[in-house]
């Protein structure tokens, strides 16, 4: 038992701090190229579409994609090597290590006041600060709740937060950000202010009124500190945590037997702690207490006070019956049957004659509807509800049966879709496909949707009857199987296919309001030539991403414009791959899902993967308004060979069969706007090297898709162009962060010369950052901005506090990105080093600031 006990906690460390280099089954000291090849022969053998039968198999491939992403990146690897993987704080039982979930239920919902570290794992500054932490948390505990997120784990919780800096030190319920020197005794101080417990100071004059007297501290214990010299008594900080430790529970007060001789003369003590009783301060109650420490204190005193009182049997009784009575009996079985069946009483000690005429006494009966008479009664065997529910619901109709003329005429509606607005389907339907009548008994519960969704024809269809139809349109596999009809014709099958009735409820609502339909060979033909807007979306029922996008699909409706004439009239097509795969090989699917756009002019934008509704719409937008420019080889000659000298253009060479070429098209599109936001004389395009095969191949296209970036002239590039590099990541945050890099820069980069802007006559701005930040990251194309608008008025310098980290120490940076403004000297007077810090990173709050502070300047300097 030893021995596993010993096996389980080995294994438990080895999980929880995975290495990344055994991961990958490479060296420590292996170069990108034998990272990236690693990282593509585990990533084909590991994908999920290959390890279906894994359940584990997405996780193991997130594992590995994060390895990557950590070990191509040489900053990251750097980081990744001094201080692994693992949270700083996940071993410190003081120290309450939050998620999103756990920030939401104990932090955001509470007015318990929390002291938070918001750090990344790669952060050299947070690794700083850890050892501080860590015994500012040992010496607050109990009288402060002190937590960590680990930023680099849960990006998205410290954004919520308006994290923009690592380490953020910030106080809650109230959100306040620490600004002060990272000392224990300065976060101590600042905690210590703003805590709400009391420490009573007790004189002749109050201790009677606030002992026996005013509420609330007449009806709660009290702690007294006896202080005659100062090694015999409680610190007053230690006061005040002792009394946050309490708060609400016990008083905690202090006499100065230096000035209040008498009272403890009359108490008989002068130094000490004692507890007493609520509402008897006096000496024959005392306890003296044997520690001089908050917390030992705390334990001490807790075990004085009064256990919880005890419930009585009877009054548990009561009350667990209460609880049964109202949820196990009568409302609960009419929330089961609401809108279906009445549930009535009858207390025939009252109702002694209505009982008497219907010849009962107790027991429960049904009563067909307008029939509660004594001939029509059924006695039911049970008085459990979920039983009684379960019993009425055999005895209620079936579903109505509908006819094969009907069904064909509602299958064939496709072609109301295409026809001009305004003409409808008779009624909207949903049919519960089943495989014969009896299995109707199966789903007794679909009987409750008649109620819940009467504006919708709910009908079944027994496949026994008309087989080739069924065979036809669903997968009789996967009956009993609902399939929705739409008032615009056309019809959407439930892939997902839950048993609830709840799920169906809901798909039914959703799917009847949805321009979302299931197309066949004939149908799919008719909508890519109808002239229309659609989206295709090639699936397979068995793959799990592909039944999300279908959900998505579903309710994409409800966020477009509806005032957007084009795009309120989108239209969505399924076409089940697993059922018409000769279908998905001619439009070159290779995997699932892949959507593809159709305009009405005759374009085809490809996208593959999940999409929530929110990206679909940034796609569709993308495709019907593209900031891409597509180029032939001639409008190639002129645009990009013969840009102008302070032009960029970033080009993007594509095969549309490449599946990653696909995975970039929409990243690609979110870099080029907001480049385009960022300069205007950055353009982006692409080239379809299909279509455009001579012309690529004389460009020496080595790869799809290749990524070149063709330099202004005034950006003192020596070469014709640049390759985009292979080890990094395809995502637009990155292609934009490298682009940026590469373009003209107003801002200087300093080192050791930034000491000169502390003494120079002319304002500078500078900002120091660490190339692993990811808010640096970010805030780096603002900054640019900044130094246009800003240009012939303040100098723009930066600092790499990795690469000069002497520099940003003796300037006491403690976070990144730090932006400072230095107004100049006045008068020969050498400026202080913190300047004027900038709490912000708005572009236009910087700009108005720093212009605030430069017609300050002029005033003075006129005066």
């Amino acid at each position: 038992m030893l021995l596993l006990l010993w096996l389980l906690v080995l294994w438990t460390a080895v999980v929880s701090n995975e290495d990344y280099y055994k991961l990958l089954g490479i060296e420590k000291d292996a170069d990108d190229r034998t990272i990236r090849k690693a990282f593509k022969k585990l990533a084909i053998q590991k994908h999920p579409d290959k390890n279906k039968d894994n359940p584990d198999a997405h996780a193991e491939f997130v594992k590995i994609n994060r390895a990557y992403e950590v070990l191509k990146d040489e900053e990251m690897r750097k980081k990744y090597d001094q201080y692994g993987e693992k949270g700083i704080y996940d071993d410190d039982m003081e120290i309450v290590t939050l998620n999103r979930a756990d920030f939401a239920h104990f932090v955001s919902r509470s007015n318990v006041l929390w002291f938070i570290n918001f750090y990344s794992t790669y952060c050299s500054h947070c690794h700083q600060l850890a050892p501080t932490w860590r015994k500012f948390a040992r010496e607050m505990e109990g009288a402060v709740r002190i937590g960590a997120v680990n930023c680099a784990e849960d990006p998205g919780l410290c954004q919520s937060q308006q994290v923009h800096a690592y380490p953020s030190l910030v106080l809650y319920p109230s959100g306040e950000v620490y600004r002060g020197v990272r000392d224990v005794e300065s976060l101590r101080e600042f905690i210590l202010q703003r805590m709400t417990a009391e420490v009573l100071h007790l004189t002749s004059d109050n201790v009677e009124a606030l002992t026996k007297d005013w509420q609330p501290y007449d009806s709660r214990p009290w702690i007294i500190d006896f202080c005659y010299e100062t090694d015999s008594c409680l610190s007053s900080i230690n006061r005040r945590k002792l009394a946050a430790m309490l708060d609400g529970l016990v008083n905690v007060g202090n006499i100065d037997c230096h000035v209040e001789v008498s009272l403890c003369e009359h108490m008989e003590i002068s130094r000490g702690v004692r507890y007493y009783p609520k509402g008897k301060v006096e000496k024959h109650y005392e306890r003296l207490l044997s520690s001089f420490d908050p917390k030992e204190l705390s334990e001490e005193v807790l075990s004085f006070l009064d256990d919880l009182v005890e419930i009585e049997k009877e009054e548990l009784n009561q009350l667990l019956g209460s609880f049964f009575s109202y949820f196990n009996e009568r409302r609960k079985l009419a929330a089961m049957l609401d809108g279906l069946v009445n549930v009535g009483n009858i207390d025939c000690h009252v109702e002694v004659s209505l009982c008497e005429h219907m010849e009962i006494s107790r027991g429960v009966r049904y009563y067909p509807k307008g029939k509660v008479e004594k001939h029509y009664e059924r006695l039911l065997s049970s008085f459990d509800p979920k039983e009684l529910s379960e019993e009425v619901l055999s005895f209620l109709d079936d579903l109505v049966e509908i006819e094969k003329e009907e069904l064909n005429q509602l299958l064939g509606s496709f072609f109301l879709i295409l026809k001009k607005e305004g003409e409808k389907a008779s009624w909207p339907t949903a049919v519960l496909f089943v495989p014969n009548r009896k299995s109707l008994k199966e789903r007794k519960e679909y009987k409750k949707l008649l109620p819940l969704l009467p504006d919708i024809k709910i009908l079944f269809a027994d496949c026994s009857k008309f087989m080739e139809i069924c065979q036809k349109h669903v997968d009789v596999r996967k009956l009993p199987q609902f399939v929705t009809f739409k008032m615009t014709g056309g019809y959407e099958i439930d892939y997902v296919n839950k048993p609830s009735y709840h799920d169906v409820s809901v798909f039914i609502k959703e799917s009847i309001e949805s321009p979302l339909f299931v197309l066949n060979e004939e149908t799919y033909q008719e909508a890519l030539i109808s002239g229309q807007l659609w989206i295709i979306d090639y699936f397979a029922p068995w793959c799990p991403p592909c039944l999300r996008l279908i959900s998505e699909y579903r309710r994409l409706h409800s966020v477009i414009d509806k005032t957007n004439e084009v795009v309120s009239n989108i239209r969505v097509g399924l076409i089940d791959c697993q059922k018409y795969s000769h279908i998905c090989h001619n439009a070159g699917v290779q995997s699932y899902p892949t959507s593809a756009l159709h305009t009405p002019d005759g374009r085809v934008h490809r996208f593959v993967g999940y999409h929530t509704t929110h990206s679909l719409l940034e796609v569709i937008d993308n495709a019907l308004n593209p900031a891409v420019e597509e180029l032939t080889p001639s409008t190639f000659s002129d645009l990009v060979e013969g840009r102008e000298g302070d032009v960029t253009w970033l080009v993007d060479f594509f095969a549309p069969w490449c599946g990653p070429c696909q995975q970039l098209a929409p990243e690609l599109q979110r870099a080029a706007r907001a480049l385009r936001q960022f300069d205007e004389k950055v353009h982006v395009g692409s080239v379809d090297c299909q279509e455009y095969d001579v012309f690529c191949k004389q460009q020496s296209i080595p790869y799809f898709p290749s990524i070149r970036l063709y330099p202004a002239a005034n950006a003192k590039r020596r070469k014709v162009f640049y390759e985009y590099p292979q080890n990094m990541w395809r995502n637009s945050d990155t292609i934009e962060r490298w682009v940026y890099g590469m373009l003209p820069s107003m801002v200087i980069s300093l080192g050791k010369d930034f000491w000169t802007t502390v003494n120079a006559d002319e304002p500078w701005m500078v900002d120091f950052f660490a190339p692993w930040c990811g808010h640096c990251v970010q805030f780096s194309p603002v900054y640019e901005q900044i130094a246009k608008a800003l240009d012939g008025k303040v100098k723009l310098g930066k600092v790499d506090c990795e690469q000069f980290p002497g520099v940003c120490q003796g300037a006491q940076i403690q976070s990144y990105p730090t932006v400072r403004f230095y107004k100049g000297r006045h008068n020969g007077k050498r400026q202080n080093i913190w300047g004027l810090q900038l709490q912000t990173q708005d572009k236009a709050t910087i700009i108005r600031i720093v212009l605030e502070q430069l017609n300050h300047s002029i005033k003075r300097d006129e005066l």
